[in-house]
């Protein structure tokens, strides 16, 4: 009799692991379907943007920087603010401007343009240029101080092509 029990008892067991071992493969296949067919869905079925979506947002895109017109200064060779008086600072500069007339009242306009130049860059000091904070102020500045010369035209930019300090 014990052998008989023995006997029922693990005819039982694997009814129930396989029934199990059914329900978990039974689960992975339904969200592998479920997930395969989300996929297909999205990938293929989907909403697509209309052509006049695409087209408004190529609109929308911000148009390039254009480079204005640019006058090149010659160099400037000052003394520094300096008590001992043996620093010297060589600058190039050119402006970007709006058009060919505001480069035509900027030609005109030069010596105005220099002495100005000169009469701040020989206020600074060696401490004062030597930084990049301190380059990017002396531009600032002299960006302002064009603008008020050249009124109503406009300066857009100002660029160092050449930065030494002796």
């Amino acid at each position: 009799m014990a052998a008989e029990k023995d006997t029922e008892a693990t005819e039982q067991e694997p009814k129930k692991k396989s029934k199990m071992g059914f329900f978990i493969i039974l689960g992975v296949g339904i969200l592998v379907l479920g997930g395969g067919g989300f996929f297909a869905y999205t990938k293929f079925l989907g909403q697509k943007p209309a052509v006049e979506d695409v087209a408004s947002q190529e609109v929308k895109k911000e148009p390039e920087a254009v480079i204005g017109e640019m006058l090149v200064m010659d160099p400037f060779v000052v003394n520094l603010a300096d008590p001992k008086g043996k620093r010297y600072l060589k600058v190039k500069i050119e402006l970007e401007l709006e058009s060919k007339e505001a480069v035509d009242k900027a030609t005109k306009a030069a010596p105005k343009l220099r002495d100005m130049v000169i009469m701040m860059l020989t206020s600074l000091g060696f401490e004062e240029v030597m930084t990049p904070e301190g380059k990017i102020r002396v531009r600032d500045e002299l960006l302002e101080r064009f603008n008020e010369i050249m009124r109503p035209d406009h300066i857009k930019n100002i660029y160092f092509t050449e930065f030494v300090v002796q």
